[in-house]
């Protein structure tokens, strides 16, 4: 039996759902059928892809390694076939294809690029920086952008270049009754709770770090997306450490850390073979965004907020 996409589609169920009989429910097949698939599956790639116990199954070493190539291939062939049908139906207006890995300016830049009556991109986001870049080498993506914290470089992948759109300082999240002015050191909310946004990046240890520095060891900080952070300050058990865009809900603002303890860049990949006016305009649209909404939030502050913009590195 040749290995064919659907099988990579069933591993990736039976995987994410840690359970057989879920998976044969989910993918509408009854479990002995499902079974003997996946042993069919096994015996072409010369191994077995899951191992059964008590708690489920979980991936082999070979299982595992499958399923990370299927993570990168699957996008790729869903792009395939989606362009595929817009070109077949006539419509030859390419239609951008955006991914976001850790980044608050994805939904701004979709926005800016949709401001000159062109479509809007598609925007998907992708929790795994690395797995975004893949699937950009792979063909799912035109774009990624990227978030990385401080002066980490974005992982570098054959046939992706990156270009530094900027770097900023991170914010605090307050409740609107939170004493104080626009700007506080970060000492003195070492008796806060803390959360930060989820990902793969150094952020956590980094905010750690800064902690350390400033003489105090906080709790073990909370890490989500950033909707539940939010909801997290609103309710008043938490402070959200933020990048320093996009609209803040009401009752909630943002304060200045003194002396810029901790810092975002925001990165933006493109294929090596991108059209040099295609690149442009990305490169062009992402760092407008940028400016557009630091400039929102220093109006929301009714101050300045430090220029951290360093010379540009050369693309990675």
């Amino acid at each position: 039996m040749e290995l064919e996409v659907r099988h990579l589609r069933t591993l990736t169920t039976v995987a994410s759902l840690g359970s057989i009989t879920k998976a044969a429910a989910v993918l509408g097949v009854a479990q002995p059928a499902l079974s003997a698939q996946l042993a069919r599956i096994d015996r072409a790639l010369g191994g077995p892809t899951f191992v059964r116990d008590h708690r489920g199954v979980r991936p082999t070493p070979l299982g595992a390694l499958v399923l990370d190539r299927a993570r990168t291939l699957l996008p790729a062939m869903d792009a395939l076939r989606q362009d595929a049908r817009r070109v077949a139906c006539g419509d030859t207006a390419a239609t951008l294809r955006l991914a976001g890995a850790g980044s608050a300016l994805a939904a701004p830049l979709v926005r800016r690029l949709s401001s000159g009556g062109d479509p809007p991109p598609t925007l998907r986001a992708v929790p795994d920086t690395a797995r975004a870049v893949a699937e950009l080498a792979a063909g799912a993506h035109d774009a990624v952008l990227a978030g990385t914290c401080g002066d980490a470089l974005p992982p570098a992948h054959p046939g992706v270049q990156w270009r530094l759109l900027g770097t900023d300082a991170v914010h605090v999240v307050v409740g609107e009754g939170h004493p104080g002015g626009g700007d506080v050191r970060l000492a003195e909310l070492a008796d806060a709770r803390w959360v930060t946004a989820a990902g793969d990046s150094c952020f956590t240890e980094c905010f750690l770090r800064a902690c350390a520095r400033a003489g105090f060891t906080p709790p073990t900080p909370s890490e989500c997306d950033r909707a539940e952070a939010l909801e997290l300050v609103r309710a008043g058990v938490a402070v959200a450490l933020t990048q320093p865009y996009g609209a803040l809900p009401a009752g909630l603002r943002a304060l200045t850390l003194r002396g810029t303890p901790l810092t975002w860049s925001t990165w933006l990949a493109t294929h090596d073979d991108t059209a040099t006016d295609v690149r442009t305009r990305l490169v062009g649209a992402a760092r407008d965004a940028r400016r557009e909404e630091l400039a929102a939030a220093r109006g929301r502050r009714g101050g300045t907020s430090p220029d951290l913009d360093r010379k540009v590195r050369p693309a990675v």
